[in-house]
């Protein structure tokens, strides 16, 4: 749970930021030129989807590498709108997570053991039978995303293809719903044409709120899922 509040705490960080400036753009200067700019950047990805899909899919890696840079899915499915966020989003998270897995298995195993060593040992315990559903289970249940990819390397447990697809398909329902979110929240050219009535769309607050239960919803996913292998 405390990784979904703080992701959600970004995003509403996120979506209070566009707000102030698009609503401040016809006062000052400075924020009508952020306008300016965002205008710059849409023409770019409506006229070169392909490359403008690989530049953000890049940066998205990168900073995916970076642990605490919550918030990201909001911005690009505010930019790039939701098939295709999602694409970039979910294949850019689990690019990064096989990198930061790679790392820990073959470069800093022992350095990552020494300083996790309990945990570690907890997270063998917990992955060691069943290992492709326990760790299906800690993507749903929304592990901290760098402890699980550094845990898993650290490990001779979880195989690379089992960490592969249970990243990929565990990450995709919460990637949906904070991508979708970014896509209720209109530009900020619009912003600072409508005013403050432009924010206010009860569905990206109602999506912004049921984020608070993904944890709840990948442990109905997970309860389910073992019924029907029992």
């Amino acid at each position: 749970m405390r990784e979904v509040h703080r992701r959600i705490l970004a995003s509403l960080a996120i979506v209070a930021t566009i707000a102030v400036v698009g609503l401040t753009a016809n006062q000052y200067s400075s924020t009508e030129w952020l306008v300016s700019r965002e205008a710059v950047l849409r023409a770019y990805v409506h006229a070169y989807p392909l490359r403008a899909w690989l530049v953000g899919f890049w940066i998205y890696s990168c900073l995916s590498l970076i642990p605490g840079t919550s918030g990201k899915s909001i911005i690009f499915g505010w930019l790039f709108g939701f098939w295709r966020a999602v694409l970039l989003v979910d294949f850019a998270l689990t690019t990064a997570a096989m990198v930061s897995f790679t790392v820990s298995r073959f470069l800093f195993r022992a350095p990552i053991e020494a300083r996790f060593g309990e945990h570690i040992i907890r997270f063998r315990k917990r992955i060691r039978t069943g290992t492709a559903f326990s760790m299906l289970m800690l993507r749903l249940l929304h592990t901290p995303f760098s402890f699980v990819n550094y845990g898993a390397g650290a490990t001779n447990i979880v195989s690379t293809r089992t960490f592969w697809w249970t990243t990929q398909l565990g990450l995709l329902p919460g990637t949906m719903v904070f991508v979708f979110a970014g896509t209720r929240i209109p530009s900020l050219a619009i912003i600072a044409e409508r005013g403050v009535a432009a924010i206010f769309d009860p569905l990206l607050f109602l999506v912004l709120i049921l984020t608070a239960f993904l944890p709840i919803l990948g442990r109905i996913c997970v309860n389910a899922i073992q019924r029907r292998s029992a």
